[in-house]
This record gives C-alpha cells, structure tokens and sequence, in this order.
C-alpha cells in the first residue's frame, strides 16, 4: 500500500514497527485528533517536524482553554494568542469551537468577533463559557446569532440581552444548554428546531417572567434559582421534563397555596397571572421529574386547571407534592390514567444510611381516581419521621403495606395479595 500523502505534498511516514505511527496516519485523521487538543497546544505541533508544520491550521475544532483541557484560560492572556490564531488559522472549515476563558473583565466585544469567525465558518458545536466573579453581560445591540450550520450550542456565566435568544436564525439548531445565566432582561428564548433544551441555574426576573417558546422540544430540564418561573409554551413533542423550581424563586407565599393571597401589596403573588405556567405545557411527557420548595406556589396554581398527563408512564416527585398535605399528589395521580412508575423523595440526604422503599400495586385492588396501569411504587427519605408517616398513610389507601426493613438502607413493600417483585437493596 502506498504511503499516504500530507498537506503540501510532505510524505506521510511509513508505519514501520517501533516508528512514527501517529505520523502515519493520513491528514484528514490529524486533523481530527488536533481538534482535541487546547488550542495553544495544537499551534505547538508545528515543531514536531516539517510535515507538522501547517497542520493545525487546518483542525476541525479550536478549544481556547486552559493547559489540561478543564479549567478556563485567563482572558487577558489568551487574547492575544486568540486573534493571532485566527488570523494565521485562514478558511478552513471548523466543526468545534469552544471557548472557556475566566477574568473580572471579559471583552464581550472581542469575544464577539471570535464567535462571528466560528459561525462564518461554517461551526457546528459551539461552547461559550464565561467563568468570572459575575455573570458578563451581552450588549443589548448583540443581534442574535445567526448560523445554518450550528447544531449544538452551550452557554455559561452570561446575562442575556433581550433578543439574544431568539434562534430563528438558527434553523438546524437541536442541543441547547445554558447554565448558571441571567435571564433578567431576556423576554424569551424562542426556537422551532431545538430539541434539547437544558437550563441550570438560571436567574429570572423578579417582576416579569421569561416566556419558552420551542414547540417541537424532545427533552427538558429547567432549574429556576431565582426570580420568577418562566412561562412554557405548549411542547407537544416532549418525551421527558424535569423542572426544579428553588426556595429563591420570587413565586412563593406565605398566605397562600396558590399565589393569590388578595394582598396587593404581597411580593409573591402576581395578580394578573391568569393562566398556567408550566404544568399545561409538559403535559405530553412520557417521563416526568416535579420537584419544588415547600412555599412555591407555580404547581399548586397551575393544578387549578386540571392538567392531564395522558401519556406519563414514569412520575418523580419531592416533598412538595405530599408534605404537609397529599392534595397535590392526588390531582396528579388522578390525571395520569397510563403511570406506570411513581416514585417520592422525601427529604432525601445523600449521606447516611437513606430508606428506600419500593413495592407493586395489584391492580385490582386501586381506588378507581388511580390508574390502572401503576405497577411500581418508590419512596425515598432521609429517615422515617411523622412527615413520612403520612405520606405512608396516603400510600396505605392504595393498599400499600410496609413488610419488613432490609438491612440499613432499604424498606420492602408487601403488596396487597401480590408477590414481592424482587428485594432491591
């Protein structure tokens, strides 16, 4: 077999045993391999010897990070690394570009023009991280971004402008992860194609809320930690949601269960909300995670319009769904006429010896509001306490009786006249 060539007509080394074998490989594979490697490390390669002296020119991903690939690189120092690069880089087409960088004082300006050069060429995966002492700010003249390649796109530490996330620009775009951001000024995130939509630590205003506008969405996860819950549009693809709202969520009264405590003057409640936030949206999930701090009222409220889960197989819960009452846990159960799978975590700690309890429903023996469907049943604490007590006594009305404790960590349901299905420890 011949030797394979390289660029510039450089002869690719033969792999003789005990040779070269990396440099055996034909180019269009080190290309690949160099797009793994933090940038400043795949310019150095040029010294491996004249072969290797343009090939990271012609990579297929830059990652601007830090020395063992991680941990962000100074702002300051990679600067001007990063526009030298960029400018002796040339025309070649990019599949990655990652940008990790750290600093009190990001230029967004430069950094905008660094992500202009991606998307200009032709970038498919594009990762913007910002690790400073607070989220940077995009100008609110940054226009959205706008790429018919980009398929995959990850945020963090920024504080978005208002149009910023609008990505009709961006018609094949399917993965969007953002985490720890500030959507204080966004008004929405909007998107036809996206499929995945992951947020994480998001911060929203305190007096409006952010509408999500993505109707062909397959995945969610959303964690609000701050200002109020955003609005969901509806989802009618969705497979599976898992939405966490904290205990610094704005959405919370102490008067009220459901955010209308009458009080004009109460920093909870919104009185013009007259509609469902987020409940009516995901009601097409196959697979369903509701967690939230006992004060937060967005459930509570949106229960009021009586949702149905018409496809929910799998149901995962906190604590607000059944401490101090089990209202809400039977609305949901109602609504759900096909759950399979239930399952509460009731102030659950990682350490410790937890409790874990599981068991099966005969079907036979289910009240008629309770789908037919439930086979398995998980219950998860901390320690037995009166708040698991009676949660436990809910779980008695469906014919769930506690058996025998296993060793240190785990509870098995008896069922009803139906044989254990196996003891998981």
């Amino acid at each position: 077999m011949p030797a394979a060539k390289s660029h510039k007509g450089y002869p690719a080394a033969a792999p003789a045993s005990g040779g070269d074998r990396i440099g055996a490989l034909p180019d269009e594979i080190l290309h690949r391999v160099l797009s793994f490697l933090p940038a400043q490390q795949a310019v150095q390669t040029c010294v491996l010897s004249r072969r290797w002296l343009y090939l990271w020119k012609h990579a297929t991903g830059l990652r601007i990070v830090g020395a063992d690939g991680k941990a962000p690189v100074p702002f300051g120092a990679a600067r001007e690394f990063v526009d030298i690069l960029l400018l002796l880089r040339g025309g070649s087409p990019l599949e990655r570009f990652e940008l990790r960088v750290a600093g009190a004082a990001v230029d967004v300006r430069r950094m905008r023009i660094w992500v202009r050069y991606a998307l200009q060429h032709e970038v498919q995966e594009l990762r913007l991280n910002i690790d400073g002492r607070t989220p940077t700010s995009l100008w609110p003249e940054d226009p959205p971004l706008a790429s018919r390649n980009l398929t995959c796109l990850e945020l963090h530490g920024l504080v978005f402008s208002h149009e910023f996330l609008d990505f009709s620009r961006c018609p094949t775009l399917q993965h969007l992860k953002i985490e720890d951001c500030s959507f204080m000024f966004a008004e929405r995130i909007s998107s036809q194609s996206l499929k995945h939509l992951h947020i994480d630590g998001g911060r929203f205003n305190n007096s409006s809320r952010t509408r999500i506008h993505v109707p062909n969405l397959a995945s969610l996860w959303l964690q609000v930690i701050d200002g109020r819950a955003p609005v969901l549009e509806k989802m009618p693809m969705l497979v599976s949601a898992t939405v966490g709202i904290l205990a610094r969520c704005t959405d919370c009264c102490g008067h009220s269960n459901t955010g209308n405590c009458g009080n004009e003057s109460c920093r909870g409640c919104i009185q013009d909300d007259k509609s469902p936030l987020i409940l009516c949206a995901i009601s097409e999930a196959k697979t369903l995670g509701l967690a939230a701090h006992a004060k937060v009222f967005i459930f509570r409220r949106d229960l009021k319009w009586c949702p149905t889960f018409s496809r929910l197989k799998s149901l995962i819960l906190n604590e607000h769904w059944c401490v101090p009452d089990v209202r809400g846990l039977t609305c949901i159960l109602k609504h759900s006429p096909v759950v399979e799978d239930l399952c509460l975590i009731v102030f659950y700690k990682l350490q410790g010896h937890n409790v874990k309890m599981r068991g099966r429903f005969d079907p036979k023996e289910l009240p008629p509001t309770i789908s037919a469907h439930l086979k398995r049943v998980e219950v998860r604490c901390g320690a037995i306490d009166e708040r698991v007590v009676e949660v436990l006594k809910f779980l008695s009305k469906l014919n769930i009786i506690v058996s025998q404790m296993m060793s240190l960590s785990t509870l098995v349901f008896n069922l009803y006249r139906f044989q254990f299905p196996g003891i998981e420890a």
